[in-house]
């Protein structure tokens, strides 16, 4: 049975020719910005799309500014801290390491609420503007030792923020914002601390921005056949999203015939 152009743009997914344009156009940027594009970069997680409904940014074109919650990272390290471990440390050495991550996202597109049980992190914005939605007082652990501060709050949401459709409910804890520019402070995100940003859908650039962070645990299907460094980590997910569908989308892209 053939399947029909309408049925086919229906379905959920992107098309392969669509997907390396994406993110080859983004690897493009992301050179000129200096930041050293390796070809392990670019594989089929490079480009991440937050569950089936979120296909749709494709269809309507990512420079069009509506709400959806798709992104590019390219991800240049991912070192794990486990070599000269003192005895006895290895429970706490997946709260280490060093990650460098770029980060693009087109106007309007958003990197929706999450937080990280282990990992902190910094941004710094080398083009175009963040806008970074965020919970001051952080999310409880089950097995919290330390005292931890909450982060400086930030200020009112500006008026006329608009949200991905179906996923407005996850942005209600998310009090605080900031808008961060270029040549602005790194901003730091602690762990346990709910957070998502987007690029302003009135931007006329992408927004490209360099996270460096504690080592990054993601099992997504690019890094299914990955090493690890102790075999207890190869199913944690430091990420929660707060959506359930951007959860699993984030672990694989699917591509239409």
């Amino acid at each position: 049975m053939n399947i029909t152009d309408t049925a086919l743009d229906a379905a959920p997914g992107i098309s392969r020719r669509d997907y390396t344009e994406w993110v080859r156009g983004a690897a493009a940027l992301a050179e000129a910005l200096r930041y050293s594009i390796q070809p392990s970069m670019i594989n089929d997680g490079t480009g991440i799309v937050f569950g089936d409904s979120q296909y749709e940014a494709f269809r309507r074109g990512l420079w069009s500014p509506e709400a959806y919650e798709v992104m590019v990272i390219f991800e240049a390290l991912n070192e794990p801290a486990v070599d000269g471990l003192p005895r006895g440390a290895e429970p706490f050495a997946e709260y280490g390491g060093l990650c460098d991550k770029l980060m693009i996202l087109h106007p309007g597109k958003y990197c929706p609420p999450h937080f990280h049980p282990r990992k902190t992190e910094s941004y710094e914005v080398l083009m175009g503007s963040m806008e970074v939605f965020y919970g001051p007082d952080g999310v409880p652990g089950p097995d919290e030792r330390l005292q931890v501060s909450p982060m400086p709050r930030g200020s009112e949401w500006p008026a006329g923020v608009e949200l991905p459709k179906g996923r407005e409910a996850t942005y209600s804890s998310l009090t605080s914002f900031i808008r961060l520019e270029v040549g602005d402070p790194k901003f730091v995100m602690h762990r346990n601390h709910l957070h998502a940003f987007r690029c302003p859908p009135d931007s006329a650039t992408p927004l490209v921005v360099r996270e460096i962070s504690t080592y990054s645990h993601e099992p997504t299907e690019a890094a299914r056949d990955k090493e690890f460094p102790l075999d207890s980590w190869r199913t944690i997910n430091d990420n929660v999203f707060l959506s359930d569908e951007a959860n699993t989308g984030r672990l694989r892209t699917e591509f239409r015939p």
